[in-house]
């Protein structure tokens, strides 16, 4: 099996946590003894001894506490989605567990050090990050060479297996390989040969697929397979300690949220629309402010030097404005460098029959309304660098869906065409880069960009975020898609 069981992982995180917090309780007790200068209090490496709680205790009961609040349970997206929720967690149980073991080991606090609590809290999410990208980058090493794949097989032939095989195949960075796709009978092997990926046999044979191909989970599509051919292969599944999973509704209900809901002795189904919590919007907010800043420091001085380009080249305002449509369908003003010479918009009408894309979109590769400049900023995208501004002033996040012109847009801000795509993306606020960016940019068809902007929507984290701000500087600088 290629697929290392998912409690290994778990199991491997706990150790790597363990290790983190032995060396952010050493670097707090460090810090805290070469701070003495600053301190009345003169603390010796005894009396810091004396004033914390034993470092062995708190690992003991770090065990049993990660598993009452969860820590290590399994995340939407993967194994190691949701590291940041995970990393917050996790520093309020160790300040928790510092205090409570200090209370009850040190006389119920008495000559508590809260300076110790602060250090060994910032050590703790410092150490806690880097645990996480170092398995991060050793799982993505492993995936890389054909480690740590997982193989997988849906069961089915319907156009619900077809987009499914076709999501698995264009999404990357999901640690697993899909083998193809089982028929639920000979009769339907046919109509499965559509699909991107080949058929493997019916389910009939199952058993044998499991061990020719070395599948470590099978995933059923529902309304694609009968009741008992269900249990045949559940049945089949549990004697091999193959995972069986089941997609229990069309795609387009997928991209909400679900969760198990308890009714006496049923598990019903709970679904719920797409939206950030506030925790999430404020750990996203934070971080545009932070990374934003920065970016706008270092972007400065090319931005300067492109205003000046864009002036002395062309008439005109070296800013083009125009409304876009951001969080809930309302409209704000988008900043941008001037591409284009002016009246451009005025022209467009003239121009509408070369357009070469579909849907919301209007795209054409040789647009004879660029500028040199214009032509240039836009193979690179410095155009969007002056969105950096649109971020600061909270109209658009650093990575989200791409925000699309008002005018291609009901009045609304929405789309009667594409109602639910529409009304998803506005869940959020739209970003200067995206999924549509690092994915291929203007080559990807309309239908693409809906489902990743749906994606990213229902699967966001931010290592989700920074993994598309990586991703964003090699795919503009290839220069691919660009319009």
């Amino acid at each position: 099996m290629n697929y290392p069981d998912r409690r290994v992982f778990r199991l491997l995180i706990l150790l790597l946590d363990l290790c983190a917090l032995v060396g952010a309780f050493h670097l707090a007790v460090e810090t805290r003894l070469g701070l003495n200068a600053f301190y009345g209090y003169q603390m010796t490496r005894d009396v810091v001894d004396l004033l914390t709680p034993p470092l062995g205790l708190i690992l003991l009961l770090w065990i049993p506490m990660s598993r009452w609040v969860s820590l290590y349970r399994p995340r939407r997206g993967g194994i190691l989605a949701g590291s940041a929720g995970q990393i917050v967690e996790s520093v309020a149980a160790v300040a928790m567990l510092t205090i409570l073991a200090t209370f009850f080991i040190r006389s119920f606090g008495a000559g508590f050090s809260r300076t110790f609590v602060v250090f060994f809290s910032a050590y703790s999410m410092a150490t806690l990050m880097a645990a996480r990208l170092i398995l991060w980058a050793a799982l993505g090493w492993c995936q890389k060479r054909g480690y740590a794949q997982e193989r997988i097989a849906i069961v089915g032939a319907g156009p619900d297996t077809k987009a499914l095989a076709e999501h698995f195949e264009s999404a990357g960075g999901l640690g697993l390989t899909l083998c193809g796709v089982i028929a639920a009978g000979p009769e339907s092997a046919a109509g499965a040969l559509g699909n991107p990926v080949p058929v493997l046999g019916t389910i009939e044979e199952v058993g044998a697929l499991i061990n020719r191909h070395r599948l470590d989970r099978i995933i059923a599509v529902a309304g694609e397979i009968d009741r008992m051919g269900l249990q045949r292969l559940a049945a089949t599944c549990t004697r091999m300690g193959v995972p069986l999973n089941r997609l229990p509704f069309h795609a387009e209900v997928q991209a909400a949220r679900l969760r198990v809901h308890e009714i006496g002795e049923l598990s019903l189904l709970e679904v719920r629309g797409m939206q950030f919590t506030p925790a999430q919007e404020f750990i996203k907010r934070v971080f545009d402010i932070a990374a934003g800043s920065l970016m706008l420091m270092a972007a400065a001085p090319v931005m300067a030097l492109l205003a000046t380009a864009i002036k002395m080249t062309s008439r005109g305002p070296v800013l083009y404005l125009a409304p876009r449509t951001g969080r809930g369908g309302r409209h704000f003003p988008f900043y941008k460098f001037r591409s284009m010479v002016l009246g451009a918009e005025e022209r467009r009408g003239e121009l509408i029959g070369r357009n070469e894309k579909d849907g919301h979109l209007f795209k054409i590769k040789d647009d004879p309304r660029l500028t040199a400049v214009g032509r240039l900023m836009r193979r690179y995208s410095l155009d969007e660098l002056p969105q950096l501004l649109n971020v600061l002033k909270g109209d658009m996040s650093l990575v989200g869906p791409r925000p699309l012109p008002a005018s291609d847009l009901d009045q609304d801000g929405l789309s009667r065409e594409h109602s639910f795509w529409a009304q998803e993306r506005t869940r959020v606020l739209p970003g200067v880069t995206g999924p549509w960016q690092v994915r291929g940019r203007s080559d990807l068809g309309f239908e693409e960009m809906i489902r990743l902007d749906v994606a990213y929507v229902r699967d966001w984290s931010v290592w989700g975020d920074v993994a598309i701000l990586a991703r964003t500087l090699p795919a503009v600088l290839k220069g691919k898609g660009a319009c």
